[in-house]
């Protein structure tokens, strides 16, 4: 018998927008209520029936979309590309399924295709994982399935394939939003925990280390940040398997992680009060779009529907007469602006195309306005083709963001497995090697020498930045440099009063 949901578990409406409720969720919560019944699911022209009973997908109907078991036969070895198209096109002469073709042509014998239709109706609910726009609904069963209906591991599915389907950085920031909370595994539930932890070390270092007093974030942080331990840590909450210890919400004073930062009253950033209000549900104070992303969202679709008639200076937002820092400034705060990899979280997908090549755009503007010979060739009129390597910026950022949750974690090891491939690939974006030289200082085996580096270069491309200002103090004192690191220190917070050392 599943627990009698927390206040932080009730469940999700009927029916409502996959942007405020993934798929995950809405199987999590019907394994905890033990729920029967048909999840729809419609996105585009894309349509999926999931059948749920007591708590556990047994089927998923498709419409609008190809039947793919003859492509999995295929791509398993199981028949030839010869065999595939027959089967194909039987299935369209009878207009049966592909199953029923496989058997009418005795391509393989039943246990064969019996797993085989197992593993593809596996997948079809996994990729469902990956809709972030679209609606579900919840209908009652016409029938009772079959007594033969074997229903699938929903929780060993997520636990396994959350990591693939969102990404180690949508994971981790879905994880921040509980990562203050305390909690342990509910006794009667502990077996189900303990087969989750079968998924691997990280995970089973999760599900030992959980005790009703350690943060989850802290929790995460012990597991260096893994995906897995990630995934094993939002399965465990989501499904009601983990009981409330000395909780903390979002909304409470001290909320957050448990940072091993001096900057412990750090606000929380804004791709992450994002994530908390969309992973908040229908539920939250806040249903509709909060205006900040609206603005985001009408600032990509009206940049990208003029970008070709923009110049270089109109992209940035700049006039023609900016200097060089005003361009480098202007551009860094829009590669973050206007990355791709952000939007999710905002609750923005769909426009990944467009901020691409708003991104790309952006890109191309700052290096050739910060090219002395390139910048005069482009204000005569007569410039080159750009040069920037717009792919290497887009993995350096996606390193920071992934190292950078893993500081506010206080896993600094981890971090700098991110945050030193992000530094060398983009070596001049300050906030790069501010953070790297942050989690070199403290990391366990501190190295201030190394840090300094990395910190005093940061500093100078920022001299204004309150949080850089105070770890290069903060490292200065480390290595005796007393009355340099108290005046920057005292500096910083003169900018920026939460910090605290």
């Amino acid at each position: 018998m599943i627990e009698t949901p927390t206040k932080r578990q009730r469940a999700t409406p009927d029916e409502g927008p996959l942007e405020k409720v993934g798929v995950p969720q809405l199987l999590a919560e019907a394994w905890r209520r033990r729920r029967s019944g048909r999840l729809r699911l419609a996105r585009g022209k894309s349509e999926r029936l999931i059948t749920v009973h007591a708590g556990s997908p047994i089927s998923v109907e498709s419409k609008g979309e190809p039947d793919a078991l003859a492509r999995a036969l295929e791509s398993t070895g199981q028949i030839q590309s010869a065999d595939r198209r027959r089967l194909e096109q039987l299935a369209r002469e009878r207009e049966c399924s592909h199953a029923s073709a496989a058997m009418a042509l005795k391509l393989v014998d039943a246990t064969t295709l019996y797993q085989a239709i197992r593993a593809t109706t596996r997948d079809q609910i996994a990729e469902t994982f990956e809709w972030q726009t679209g609606v579900y609904q919840w209908n009652p069963l016409a029938e009772a399935p079959p007594a033969n209906a074997k229903p699938y591991d929903v929780l060993a599915l997520i636990q396994s394939q959350l990591p693939k389907r969102w990404g180690t950085e949508r994971l981790l920031s879905a994880v921040m939003t509980i990562s203050g909370q305390r909690a342990d595994v509910a006794p009667r539930l502990r077996r189900i925990a303990l087969r989750l932890a079968e998924a691997g070390p990280h995970a089973a270092k999760v599900v030992q280390r959980l005790d009703g007093h350690t943060p989850l974030g802290r929790v995460l942080g012990e597991a260096a940040g893994d995906p897995l331990a990630a995934a094993t840590l939002w399965t465990l909450w989501h499904a009601g398997i983990l009981r409330e210890g000395e909780a903390r919400t979002a909304t409470d004073p001290g909320a957050g992680l448990e940072f091993e930062l001096d900057v412990v009253a750090e606000a929380m950033p804004v791709e992450v009060a994002d994530a908390v209000r969309a992973d908040a549900g229908p539920g939250a104070a806040a249903a509709d779009v909060d205006p900040e992303t609206q603005a985001l969202r009408d600032d990509i679709e009206g940049l990208a529907a003029r970008l070709g008639k923009l110049d270089y200076y109109a992209v940035l937002g700049l006039d023609a007469n900016a200097n060089t820092a005003e361009i480098k400034k202007a551009y860094f705060k829009a590669a973050k602006r206007y990355h791709p990899d952000s939007l999710a979280r905002k609750g923005l997908a769909g426009l990944e195309d467009k901020a691409a090549r708003v991104f790309g755009r952006v890109s191309e503007a700052f290096e050739i306005l910060t090219d002395p010979d390139k910048k005069a060739a482009y204000d005569r009129g007569t410039n080159g083709e750009p040069e920037i390597d717009t792919a290497r910026l887009a993995q350096a950022e996606t390193s920071f963001r992934k190292g950078e949750i893993l500081v506010k974690m206080g896993n600094f090891l981890g971090a700098l497995e991110y945050l030193q491939p992000a530094a060398e690939l983009w070596p001049e974006e300050p906030a790069y090697r501010s953070a790297l030289g942050w989690a070199l200082y403290k990391q366990p085996t501190s190295d201030p020498s190394a840090a300094r580096g990395h910190l005093e270069f940061a500093y100078q491309r920022a001299p204004q930045d309150a949080v850089t200002m105070f770890r290069f103090g903060m490292v200065l004192r480390a290595l005796g440099e007393d009355q340099l690191a108290n005046e920057l220190i005292a500096r910083a917070r003169s900018l920026e009063s939460s910090l605290k050392g």
